[in-house]
């Protein structure tokens, strides 16, 4: 068996599609196929089932890709333990952020970083939380930073930061009976959640915050919309489209600042934490460790007092 053989079926599985995956590969499409059928030839099963468009593992190729995971995982270990053996710092990590994640904390960590480990390539991916783990547990990533009230089996995790999720809404458009206390901006979330609501599709990590909120406080909320980003939804609370809870840092992202009211949820403020998350078992190393030791201050003094 080569190295190259578990590369290459697992970027097919990744794509659903041989044409995509020989584009990430750099190879072209003939011979990528080429390969994938000599192999499933060798090893006498088929690997995909080329029936299904995108492409899907067979039984076979489930149980394939499960041990070639596992090895290039492994591989991805034994690489960052013997770059710390020899201090030269070469290598690579692959890190996923939630998309507006991504745009507010990526350009307070990367560049330090990369002045520190020039050596290092980052390669960068982003979408909803559930997908983000999904391939922090298939290897396609090392470290997902993400907001988690709950910890996921078989993932550590190091605390980054802490984040305020607040209600937004246009100015004056909450009614005097959802607001607890005016002075001190906190709201009433048992009647404003009976507004006009928007919040994230299911699967992002700021929807499932939500869906414990209205639980918790045994309401169901009015959902008016759901939007596949918090600045959208923050920036149709703006228009007044109804209310929107969101995490702090989105206030931060949007042009309509102004035009908002933002309500604390509770005397308290009610924060979620923010954590680097990776394989249980993962190799922590010199680079990954001052990774999240950069993460951890540039976030903390950027962090404003709501």
């Amino acid at each position: 068996m080569e190295l190259r053989q578990f590369k290459y079926v697992n970027m097919v599985a990744q794509c659903g599609s041989v044409t995509k995956a020989a584009r990430k590969l750099f190879i072209s499409q003939p011979a990528l196929s080429s390969y994938i059928n000599k192999l499933e030839e060798e090893l006498g099963v088929k690997l995909f089932d080329r029936s299904a468009t995108p492409l899907v593992c067979t039984y076979a190729g489930e149980q394939y890709l499960k041990r070639a995971r596992a090895i290039l995982m492994q591989l991805d270990d034994m690489d960052r333990e013997f770059r710390d053996i020899a201090t030269n710092c070469q290598g690579r990590l692959r890190l996923g952020f939630p998309g507006e994640r991504l745009i507010y904390m990526l350009p307070l960590i990367l560049p330090p970083f990369k002045e520190r480990f020039p050596g290092i390539d980052v390669e960068v991916t982003s979408g909803p939380g559930n997908r983000l783990i999904e391939g922090l547990r298939n290897g396609d990533t090392d470290f997902v930073f993400l907001p988690q009230w709950s910890k996921d089996k078989d993932i550590a995790q190091v605390k980054m930061t802490d984040e305020e999720l607040v209600l937004v809404c246009a100015r004056g458009y909450l009614p005097n009976d959802c607001i607890l206390d005016r002075e001190k901006h906190i709201v009433n979330w048992r009647k404003a959640a009976r507004l006009p609501f928007i919040t994230l599709e299911k699967g992002h990590a700021l929807r499932a915050s939500v869906d414990v909120l209205a639980k918790n406080a045994g309401v169901q909320p009015n959902i008016f919309l759901e939007s596949h980003s918090n600045m959208l939804s923050c920036r149709l609370a703006a228009k007044g489209m109804g209310v929107a809870v969101v995490p702090e840092i989105t206030l931060e992202l949007v042009k309509e600042g102004g035009e908002l009211d933002v309500y604390h949820l509770s005397e308290n403020p009610l924060t979620w934490e923010v954590f680097a998350l990776y394989r249980e078992g993962c190799y922590i190393g010199q680079v990954e460790q001052a990774l999240f030791e950069i993460a951890e201050h540039n976030l903390k003094i950027h962090k404003k007092k709501l």
